[in-house]
């Protein structure tokens, strides 16, 4: 391939210099050199192995050249397709023909009688698209392959199925099973489980959504899978759910949990399709795209043609639906015009946030050349062509509005470019997207809890429940149709089992509310509502520092005087105030020491409640 013999040896040494031992029982034999090969997980393997696929894709493209192989010729002056190419795997696609597919197989021998690479075609499989399942048994016979049919499993992708059925989305319900097996709700505290949704259960069906749109009763499938492991529930047993999924399902800056709705995330992945394939246009992927979809009936921003269906359609359609109020995707692209040759002038949004076909339609209607660019139009001879004169005072008015606008506007020797106008970064983001789907929402009317960093996640969703009055209580069980014996307060005996109780009315909290007062040195407080509770590090003059710490060891006290309450309603275990204090003033300074990462910190200056 022309590289020079120093390179050559310089790769020769790294590959001969290798050494390497073989685990038998656990333990390593003695050490071997690696004198040839390509070694799994070796940085320099996939670098060598592409240039070597480059030299196979080369012969793959003389022989199209030559006419000795012909591949796939698209539609309306689109590209000729006749390999892919991934790492390791590789589709050849061509025409149904035997001298066509026997002279696939001479390629890669003369491939082999060149790199010494043998493919073996009894790993290699062959589909035929309009052919009958005995044509496509025989010509596998002849070459020494296997016979498949569609669809198909390529880079974890089904190749060829109807996504919209439920069924092929199988793999997707096997994976979450698959992993939910692996961990129980009840070992979980649920920090743990929103910890584990956010990381694992929410990116298993990213794979799939970045490229097909999932059916309504996936979505609503899978995000009921989530909800009960969320709550605590498992396949025997389901748990009730205390907070509406809206109001899990949104970011915690918004009164959330900080959850995604996998409708939303689907919707955020399948934009940014909208987005490369306007800024993308050379690649292959988007060539194939135009050449197929593009023509009379497909004068879009996307280009779809329904009657061919597939996978680009269904994202074209659902980008063709409001993603934000009345507003489409691509009312937050627009083009900024260089030389005007990637632009198209009526279909795509560049003079104004909507195309001009939108804008001026009775113009458009009388176009003939729907399909141009903007250079056609500014730096062009300047002749517009109509099916007909303008006579109606719409086209007229429309006509001098249109020549207005392009006063101003002139091309320049740079190359046109793509601009992002929605919310949250300044260039296109999958997170961008999901930003503005966020921001479009009204949660005005909601109360935004200040998280508490140097806490657990378990403290502060447990006060994120409880401020919502969507903790068991014997108060709120009744709520939903559950009664309980012994309904009144397990500490005061007299009060009722409530969050406005238990937390700033019963004689027992109050008196561990005092000390803390004490021992934070600050000025008493009177709390009516538990809302009062979790606000009242704001009041006072004290640093923002002190007040993160006195926030902390707010959360933690409600938190273990949760624990205190089902102790003595379910064990029986009954706790003075000064006990429950001193666990409060030391899990609070184990966590505020080892979380915080304050530097050191011992426990006298905690209990003094000082430099914090």
């Amino acid at each position: 391939m022309g590289f020079s013999s120093r390179w050559c040896a310089w790769i020769r040494g790294i590959i001969s210099s290798a050494r390497a031992s073989v685990l038998v029982n656990g333990a390593p034999t003695f050490e071997f050199k690696c004198c040839k090969g390509m070694r799994q997980g070796d940085p320099i393997s996939p670098f060598l192995f592409v240039i070597v696929m480059e030299a196979l894709s080369f012969l793959i493209f003389r022989a199209c050249d030559l006419g000795i192989f012909k591949g796939v010729v698209l539609p309306n002056d689109g590209p000729s397709v006749s390999h892919l190419f991934f790492a390791d795997d590789a589709i050849i696609l061509g025409e149904w023909d035997k001298e066509n597919i026997m002279n696939v197989v001479r390629i890669p021998r003369c491939f082999h009688a060149c790199s010494g690479l043998h493919i073996n075609f009894g790993k290699s499989n062959i589909f035929g698209l309009g052919v009958d399942d005995d044509s496509v048994e025989d010509m596998a016979g002849t070459i020494g392959c296997r016979a498949e049919k569609f669809p198909f499993k390529y880079l974890g992708l089904t190749v060829g199925a109807n996504m919209n059925r439920i069924n092929n989305w199988r793999p997707v319900y096997d994976i979450f099973e698959r992993r939910l097996s692996l961990w129980k709700a009840s070992l979980l505290s649920i920090g743990g489980r929103v910890t584990l949704i956010r990381s694992v259960l929410e990116s298993l069906p990213s794979y799939f959504m970045s490229l097909y749109r999932a059916p309504v009763k996936v979505v609503e499938d899978l995000e009921g899978t989530i909800r009960k492991f969320l709550w605590g529930g498992t396949h025997g047993a389901k748990k009730l759910y205390w907070v509406a999924w809206d109001r899990v399902a949104s970011p915690k800056k918004s009164g959330g949990l900080g959850l995604h709705k996998l409708k939303e995330v689907n919707l955020a992945l399948l934009a940014k399709w909208c987005w490369r394939f306007k800024t993308e246009k050379e690649n292959l992927w988007a060539k194939v795209v135009g050449a197929i979809h593009s023509g009379e009936s497909a004068w879009d921003f996307l280009p779809s043609r329904k009657t061919i269906g597939g996978v680009w359609c269904n994202i074209a359609s659902l980008l063709k639906k409001p993603i934000v109020e009345n507003f489409l995707i691509r009312r937050f692209i627009r083009g900024e015009v260089g030389s005007g040759e990637s632009i198209f002038f009526w279909l795509d949004p560049w003079l104004f946030d909507i195309p001009l076909k939108e804008k001026f339609p009775d113009l458009f209607k009388l176009a003939l050349v729907k399909n141009c660019s903007v250079s056609d139009r500014i730096s062009g001879d300047g002749l517009w062509l109509w099916k007909h004169d303008l006579e109606a005072e719409s086209e007229k008015k429309e006509w001098i509005e249109l020549s207005s606008a392009l006063g101003s506007v002139s091309c320049s020797s740079g190359p046109d470019k793509w601009a992002w106008l929605g919310a949250g970064s300044e260039n296109f983001s999958v997170a961008a997207v999901k930003k503005l789907i966020d921001g479009s929402k009204d949660f005005s009317n909601r109360f935004v809890l200040d998280w508490c960093s140097w806490v657990p996640l378990k403290c502060n969703i447990f006060v994120w429940r409880a401020d919502l009055d969507r903790i068991p209580t014997v108060e709120a069980l009744y709520r939903r149709g559950i009664t309980v014996e012994n309904p009144g307060c397990c500490f005061c005996d007299d009060g009722a089992d409530s969050v406005s109780h238990l937390f700033t009315s019963c004689p027992f909290s109050l008196k561990l509310w005092e000390k803390i007062t004490l021992w934070c040195r600050v000025t008493r407080f009177f709390i009516f509502s538990f809302r009062d509770l979790v606000e009242v590090h704001n009041h006072g003059t004290r640093s923002e520092s002190e007040k993160k710490a006195i926030q902390g060891v707010i959360f933690t006290a409600c938190w273990l005087l949760w624990k205190a309450r089902n102790e003595a309603r379910f064990s029986n275990k009954r706790r003075n105030v000064e006990e429950l204090f001193c666990e409060v003033r030391s899990v609070s300074f184990v966590w505020f020491k080892y979380r915080r990462k304050r530097g050191l910190l011992d426990w006298g200056e905690w209990c003094r409640f000082m430099n914090m």
